[in-house]
């Protein structure tokens, strides 16, 4: 069959059912001519079904009459009005009000069950679902002319390119006989399957007839149609123009269209082609809204700006989607993707890789989308390290404490890993109120807190309340406070604090034990201490013990004239008199404060 052939057939099929023919109807007519309405039903195929009985420019007239035979009908006569009231809005494409129709509808003469199956088929298949045991449906019979029409519909319905493909050019006659309503709405479906099932030869001849329908022809079902040929066909310009085209509209196909585009885009995958992708599909999430196009278009933004390398923005598309789709299947595979990348983009955070003012702007627009996710409390530990790191305590806090917020939110809270976690965080934030100069803040942190279970636990919040409490100076609270395995700083600080308390054998205690636990760590200002401690407390074998070691301790050869200046052997301290002693005490006494207060690096 050529070309010009398949064209006229298909032009006078669509003539046909409007009752014109196709040798002398001019393209107005062809748009505008009503369908003759018979008297009476016929008989056979059309009396199950038919869409072209009623006329397409009188439907008040007739839906007037058929509510006036309605109210004088009585019994089997009642049911064939509403069979008649249900026809007449599927003509006319109204399925809400076929539906509610139907539901009245209880038949019980075979002619009227009859029609009332293949009512509820059509209806069912025009709304775009499949009808189960369609072989066994009225509208299947092989009398029916239209049969292939109705067979496309439901090979649509349920995926089945087989069936499609046996169908799909005798559908375009049973499209013919079809009112003009359901035409228009099905004539760009069968044009796509058309497209896909490579029947282009069809395609371009159905596509030709939409220049009899202006409003479609011009509208972006018109477009997308045309550029969806031309991409099957390999013409890929061609195809950008009309999808460009047919993008700048605002219904499903202009949405499809902007699919089309992106998925175009990423088999290119020039920086160029993906930029304008980007573009178009960042307009297209205002243009439409809801359902499975927004999802697509949601997941092919996401796609490009991470082609694009554009992190940031890839990870908030995503959320978007899981934010308005959160029942989807998508939202799912969405969720994995976005912990996968949130890893990435705090590790790499965490090494430096970002600016910390971009980072930051990041985090805080993450946190709507994905505060609830499981790993985000880690993710924002992360950065709160970072910042601690920096030296930027006060942010480092209110991120720790963001964090402790989160995990508490979290349903699995009470879990022995979420109070390891929480343990953990809160040292963190004490460690960073500490570091700002907020030692009460810390403290507070610190007695509210619930130390987790493990000694090593116990050892860790012990030693940082200690260093808390010096700060702070509550010298009592100091040596109250148990450190099971006590670190050198642990020590210097409990020394002093019973120095303080004038307690100077437990004092030069502490400090001997340093010493001889961490020779190495032991350092002249510790001996320094030691050694006043050892005068105070009259102990003159550790006294002279440290004079001896000081040499090792330091170079500085003032301190270390000034500890051996003390090492003078005095035979009897008793023997000598009353100013004698006096001045050697004196003498001791200054020669400590020297020490201790030198100020000269050891």
């Amino acid at each position: 069959m050529s070309m010009q052939t398949i064209s006229l057939f298909i032009a006078a099929t669509v003539l046909a059912f409007a009752g014109i023919d196709a040798g002398a109807a001019t393209k107005e007519e062809a748009v505008t001519a009503p369908v003759a309405r018979t008297s009476a039903r016929a008989g056979g195929w059309r009396g199950d079904l038919d869409l072209q009985h009623w006329s397409t420019g009188t439907f008040h007239r007739d839906l007037v009459e058929t509510i006036q035979n309605l109210s004088a009908a009585h019994g089997s006569e009642r049911i064939g009005v509403m069979l008649d009231a249900a026809e007449l809005y599927l003509t006319h494409m109204l399925l809400y009000e076929t539906s509610s129709t139907l539901a009245g509808i209880n038949p019980t003469l075979p002619d009227h069950t009859r029609r009332y199956v293949a009512l509820s088929h059509a209806q069912t298949l025009l709304g775009g679902e499949a009808v189960s045991s369609f072989d066994a449906s009225p509208l299947a019979d092989p009398d029916r002319p239209d049969s292939a029409f109705w067979r496309a519909l439901q090979a649509i319905a349920v995926g089945d390119v087989g069936m499609l493909n046996d169908n799909i050019e005798a559908s375009f006659t049973g499209l013919g006989l079809q009112s003009r309503a359901v035409l228009r709405a099905m004539l760009p479906v069968f044009i796509e399957a058309a497209i896909e099932t490579e029947h282009f030869r069809y395609a371009e001849a159905a596509l030709k007839l939409m220049y009899e329908l202006p409003d479609l022809d011009y509208s972006p079902t018109g477009y997308f149609l045309r550029g969806r040929q031309e991409e099957r066909q390999g013409n890929n310009s061609s195809a950008l123009t009309a999808y460009f085209e047919a993008a700048k509209g605002w219904d499903q196909y202009a949405a499809r269209a902007r699919l089309a585009v992106a998925d175009m885009s990423l088999s290119d995958g020039t920086d160029g082609a993906l930029l304008a992708a980007q573009s178009i599909l960042a307009d297209g999430l205002e243009a439409w809204r809801g359902g499975q196009h927004e999802v697509e278009i949601l997941k092919r933004l996401a796609r490009v700006l991470s082609a694009r390398r554009d992190d940031v923005a890839g990870l908030l598309t995503l959320g978007k989607l899981i934010a308005r789709f959160p029942a989807a299947k998508e939202a799912e595979v969405a969720k994995a993707e976005v912990q996968k990348l949130l890893e990435q983009l705090y590790s790499k955070g965490g090494e430096g890789q970002y600016a910390l003012a971009d980072w930051m702007k990041a985090h805080l627009k993450f946190l709507p989308f994905f505060r609830t996710l499981p790993d985000f409390a880690r993710h924002t530990e992360t950065f709160a390290d970072y910042l601690l790191a920096l030296g930027a305590t006060d942010l480092a806090a209110k991120e720790f404490q963001r964090a402790i917020r989160l995990l508490q939110e979290v349903e699995s809270a009470a879990s022995e890993t979420a109070l390891q976690d929480l343990f953990r965080l809160n040292l963190k934030l004490a460690t960073a109120q500490m570091r700002g100069g907020l030692p009460q803040d810390a403290r507070t942190t610190l007695e509210l807190m619930d130390v987790a279970p493990g000694p090593q636990n116990a050892q860790d919040h012990a030693t940082i309340k200690a260093s808390v409490l010096a700060e702070l100076g509550d010298r009592q609270a100091l040596l109250d406070t148990v450190v099971p395995t006590p670190s050198s700083d642990h020590q210097r600080r409990m020394a002093m604090a019973l120095a303080e308390e004038g307690q100077w054998d437990k004092s030069r205690d502490i400090l001997a034990e340093f010493w001889a636990q961490q020779p190495s760590a032991f350092s002249v200002q510790d001996a320094t201490h030691l050694l006043i401690a050892a005068n105070r407390s009259n102990d003159a074998q550790t006294r002279d013990r440290v004079i001896r070691a000081f040499p090792g301790l330091t170079n500085n050869k003032t301190l270390v004239e000034l500890a051996e200046s003390l090492s003078a052997e005095v035979p009897t301290l008793l023997l000598l008199s009353h100013d004698q002693a006096a001045a050697r005490l004196d003498k001791l006494d200054e020669a400590f404060e020297s020490i201790k207060n030198s100020g000269i690096s050891p």
